[in-house]
């Protein structure tokens, strides 16, 4: 499950993101689990890695989004940050930091949506997903985006990958089905 924080002042455009969240959920089936903060000090103050979208107002009382954003990317440079703000001069400024984009307020639902989308695809580039192959002597993980092509020839599959070739007893059959659930339930 895909893991987002909010970090917004303004407890109404709090609600209104949560909101947000919730209707993309219903829109697109994609779950999330919310946490919610009121400012950046409350986010940093036992900041772990564990998010993977951070919703962030710019500006803020205590501490602004662009100082709270540069102390995560210390802590986590995986994560991804969207900025909130009411002034668009904070879009050059979000390079700075590594930020994914930026979203002007008032925030209308379709903006937010796109933004989340691209979030959304994002993390889904970084997911991999391995193969447990049969080789002599045991087994191999392989990651299946290193994989250029397969064939089959007899009752072995023979594997040409970004890591070198090998072959494995098998058939490509029981391939295509493996990695059926990779590329989104459609044959190889």
């Amino acid at each position: 499950m895909t893991r987002i924080a909010i970090v917004e002042d303004e407890a109404a455009v709090r609600e209104q993101l949560a909101g947000y969240v919730q209707r993309y959920t219903r829109q697109y089936g994609t779950q999330f689990e919310v946490t919610m903060f009121t400012d950046g000090v409350e986010i940093l103050e036992d900041y772990r890695p564990v998010y993977d979208i951070i919703f962030l107002d710019v500006e803020m009382q205590h501490l602004d989004g662009m100082e709270t954003a540069r102390r995560i990317r210390e802590l986590d440079s995986d994560v991804l940050l969207i900025f909130i703000t009411n002034m668009a001069q904070y879009a050059i400024k979000r390079y700075a930091v590594g930020a994914l984009d930026y979203v002007l307020k008032p925030v209308p639902y379709f903006a937010f949506s796109q933004q989340l989308q691209k979030a959304v695809n994002q993390l889904a580039k970084r997911t991999r997903h391995y193969l447990a192959v049969p080789v002599d002597g045991g087994m191999r993980r392989l990651d299946a985006a290193a994989i250029y092509y397969i064939e089959s020839e007899g009752h072995r599959v023979h594997f040409y990958t970004e890591d070198g070739d090998f072959s494995a007893p098998g058939s490509l059959k029981m391939l295509e089905e493996k990695l059926a659930d990779y590329i989104g339930g459609e044959g190889a």
